[in-house]
């Protein structure tokens, strides 16, 4: 196991930098006091003595953070286990903004001195700061930035990269709430009206058939599997975990199924990370 240590400036993302790495991969946990981080990761060893990497947040709001944080990483440096530590700051007119927009107060302003708060936990953390492995300014760091940047600190990450989701539904149960893209497909030829192909699913192969000897079907099959692969390298640079092309007919029985089927075979090539969901059969 290998054990990532996130810590840093209050303010300066060390929430997101967590969650940008359990995206990765990793197995998140956040506000873990130094004093129990060892008995935590020899915990962690009994449990899943297989797990690749742990990355643990450390706030330095707990009482005696440093001084019980400094000699707590040289032990485990003197360990078996591999540790990166990640100091995460930003710059002092990004620190005000973020207190400000969130309206929450700073640990250690007093009468609302957010600008001495952050002079003097920079002054605290200075020794932190020093021995880190890594230090990560977020100050103009998009999210897809984040995600870039770690994966150039942690190399070896198993970064997981964009999924692609293809979603069948029907418009008359609504549209998925977590679509990126909609497309109607209602004006295609309809199973539904044809009486033996009305109790089967675009899963058969009979539909499928059907479906398949109409010109607009094999158009708008191939007019959205040439978007997708154009847009595919721009969305995954983006940084984000999913990406949703959800296709829908009425029901959500027959042509949607069909296209999201035929599309997921003629994209897996391509996009080896896709998962088929076909919300009104699954239920």
């Amino acid at each position: 196991m290998e054990l990532v240590i996130v810590t840093g400036l209050s303010g300066a993302g060390r929430r997101s930098v967590l969650g940008a790495l359990e995206d990765a991969g990793c197995t998140a946990i956040d506000n873990v006091p130094a004093r129990l981080l060892e008995p935590l990761l020899s915990l962690e060893a009994k449990l899943n003595p297989s797990r690749p990497r742990l990355a643990v947040g450390m706030d330095n709001r707990h009482p005696d953070f440093v001084e019980e944080f400094l000699p707590l990483v040289e032990r485990l440096q003197d360990g078996s286990i591999p540790v990166y530590t990640v100091f995460v700051e930003s710059d002092d007119p990004t620190l005000l903004r973020r207190f400000s927009e969130s309206r929450r107060p700073h640990f250690l302003a007093k009468d609302g001195d957010v600008a001495s708060a952050i002079a003097e936990e920079r002054r605290v953390l200075a020794p932190v700061r020093a021995q880190a492995s890594a230090i990560l300014n977020t100050s103009h760091l998009t999210l897809s930035q984040l995600r870039r940047r770690i994966a150039e600190l942690l190399p070896d990450l198993p970064m997981t990269g964009t999924t692609l989701r293809l979603v069948s539904f029907g418009f008359k149960h609504g549209i998925p709430a977590d679509a990126d893209m909609v497309l109607d497909a209602r004006f295609l030829p309809n199973p539904h009206y044809v009486a033996e192909l009305k109790p089967l699913t675009g899963k058969d192969q009979g539909v499928r058939d059907y479906l398949l000897k109409s010109p607009l079907f094999e158009a708008f099959l191939a007019k959205t599997e040439d978007w997708i692969l154009w847009a595919w390298p721009p969305i995954t640079q983006e940084g984000r975990a999913y990406f949703t092309v959800a296709i829908g007919c009425t029901g959500g029985q027959h042509r949607s199924v069909a296209l999201v089927e035929q599309l997921a075979q003629r994209l897996r090539p391509e996009i080896p990370k896709l998962i088929v969901r076909h919300r009104e059969l699954e239920g």
